[in-house]
């Protein structure tokens, strides 16, 4: 039976956008951090940097570091105060160079938007247990739903310019894609490759040096080749006798909980003496999930199932039938249908993720360069003199949260 997952972090990265954490309050609380007054709120809010057409404000640069540190927090990371200045100028960078892209959108471009952050703030909501839980994490960040809405339409169009300016410049062969079917080349490797000559041809490199660097490059071909096999997988069906209540979830009474196990045993019995198995799943299963039509589960080790469940499935032999099985959900007989093995998976069907990956790469090498000229055009004039020394040219990929 495949698990809940709960999301505890709604956040919001696209090409070049900053995470949105909206229960940051309820990490600052577990963290045993008491909430402070904004200096904004204290003070004024000078404009620290200012552009053709766009400023950018103290308190902007405040919000998205409070953001950024609140994605380390809820990774069990934090952010020495040594470091601060240089992320805040790493933010306030992405800052303008949202605020750019925004600035040079046009009407295509926002109803690419529309579409990228209505799947967005979907995916967002069907995260959380319900509305409720998702207005009340927005209002723990101090959010309002319209600015929450804002923020990711920001970033959306950021992505939809990008998406239209940049990718039509990138090409991606039919030949670099077989080659990371067959090898795992990407462009990494390419330029790791190259560097690795360059290192050959240099009289001071040694050769542990050298072996190292192509021990390197042959590391990232084999992951990139483990991306690309599917794992060993099962097929499997069960008869679940809960012993929970069907409507609250609660745990049923000792009394109850014993007959559940008596009626499992008494299936165990027939199930191995023959009797059609899906024929006793459709009668006495409480899975709805494959009761109506005695389906099956298709998973692999990594899927999330129960892990009790996993387990004895992938110990069982074809057409075998475990013995009883416990889990929070009750009592569970499984029987094995099917072992899926390992195989790499089909060319015709990973092509396409290949090429987008591929495709993602090269827009990332071209990003720094695109900034550039970019900020170069806006004519960006720094106001804040500690920006003046730490502020960065490249891109800002780099500051998406640690995973």
């Amino acid at each position: 039976m495949r698990q809940k997952v709960p999301i505890l972090v709604i956040s919001c990265v696209f090409l070049i956008g900053a995470a949105i954490v909206v229960n940051a309050a309820e990490i600052a609380q577990t963290n045993g951090v008491r909430p402070i007054a904004k200096l904004t709120d204290l003070f004024d809010d000078p404009v620290v940097v200012r552009g053709k057409g766009f400023e950018v404000k103290r308190s902007q640069v405040e919000d998205a570091f409070t953001a950024y540190a609140a994605n380390l927090a809820a990774r069990g990371q934090s952010l020495s105060e040594d470091h601060r200045p240089l992320r805040e100028a790493q933010l306030l960078d992405r800052l303008i160079i949202t605020r750019i892209l925004n600035n040079r959108a046009i009407d295509q471009d926002k109803l690419r938007a529309r579409e990228l952050s209505g799947k967005f703030i979907a995916e967002a909501r069907k995260a959380v247990a319900s509305e409720e839980m998702f207005r009340r994490q927005l209002k723990a960040a101090g959010m309002s739903q319209e600015a929450f809405t804002n923020r990711v339409m920001e970033q959306a169009v950021a992505e939809a310019v990008i998406e239209r300016e940049l990718k039509p410049k990138v090409t991606i062969t039919d030949a670099q894609v077989e080659e990371f079917y067959q090898k795992g080349a990407d462009l990494l490797v390419k330029e790791m490759e190259a560097g690795v000559e360059r290192m050959g041809s240099n009289p001071k490199t040694t050769i542990g040096d050298l072996a190292e660097a192509r021990k390197r490059v042959e590391d990232i071909k084999r992951l990139n080749l483990e991306k690309l096999q599917q794992p060993e997988k099962v097929r499997a069906s069960h008869i679940l006798i809960a012993t929970r209540d069907r409507e609250t979830e609660e745990e049923l009474k000792p009394e109850v909980k014993k007959q559940k196990l008596q009626l499992a045993q008494k299936l165990l019995t027939r199930a191995r003496g023959g009797e059609d198995f899906a024929k006793l799943v459709k009668e006495f299963s409480d899975d709805k999930e494959t009761a109506r039509d005695g389906g099956d589960y298709v998973f692999s080790r990594s899927d999330p199932f129960l892990p009790e469940f996993k387990s004895a499935a992938f110990s069982l032999g074809t057409n075998q039938i475990s013995d009883l099985v416990t889990t929070m959900y009750g009592y569970h007989i499984i029987k094995l249908h099917e072992r899926i093995p390992a195989k790499k998976l089909d060319f015709s069907k990973v092509a396409p993720e290949i090429k987008e990956a591929l495709t993602q790469q090269a827009l990332q090498s071209k990003m720094p360069d695109y900034f550039a000229e970019m900020k170069k055009e806006a004519a960006i004039e720094i106001l804040d003199p500690k920006y003046k020394t730490t502020l960065p040219q490249g891109t800002v990929d780099s500051l998406r949260p640690p995973s």
